[in-house]
């Protein structure tokens, strides 16, 4: 292995810049009904095929309609099966929602979706998603993929809404 001068450690060798995916995409549903889709992680498992579980904790709202809870997710994907806790927290009144790690298999993680309706009823989804897995497989696996793991996420949410409610009429 290639050492570092004047400390003797191997280097450790970049995977290249971890992503971040940002995706905005018009939906014919309300923000209203949007914001209620992805704030309700229970149901993810439902609509969301590699999300086999979901347990929630620490619920919290506020009078306003702020939420918080912790999230833990089991999330099988390629032959491999890992576990991981966020905290979820919902504004409905700025229709935001974020998402922060408390721990798994990634070394970091944010993501943030933002519903901004629009005059003709439809509504400009914002979703970023910021991560790096600790594996170095799931990295690789990651970088690869990660432009298509959001349009699979969004696509996700979008068959759903369209499931769960009417769709807005342009």
């Amino acid at each position: 292995a290639k050492t570092l001068p004047y400390c003797g450690r191997p280097a450790r060798r970049s995977l290249g810049p971890m992503p971040r995916v940002s995706e905005q995409v018009l939906i014919p549903h309300t923000a209203e009904n949007l914001y209620e889709l992805v704030q309700d992680i229970r149901r993810y498992p439902e609509f969301i095929k590699w999300i086999t579980d979901i347990a929630v904790s620490q619920e919290q709202s506020a009078p306003d309609g702020v939420y918080s809870c912790l999230g833990t997710a089991s999330v099988t994907f390629q032959g491999f099966n890992e576990r991981f806790s966020t905290f979820v927290n919902g504004d409905p009144g700025a229709r935001r929602i974020e998402v922060r790690l408390k721990d798994g298999p990634f070394r970091h993680l944010k993501n943030r979706w933002q519903f901004d309706p629009r005059e003709d009823g439809r509504t400009r989804v914002h979703c970023f998603i910021d991560y790096e897995f600790k594996n170095p497989m799931l990295r690789i696996l990651a970088r690869a993929n990660s432009r298509l793991a959001a349009e699979l996420i969004i696509d996700a949410f979008r068959a759903e809404a369209d499931r769960r409610f009417a769709r807005v009429l342009t």
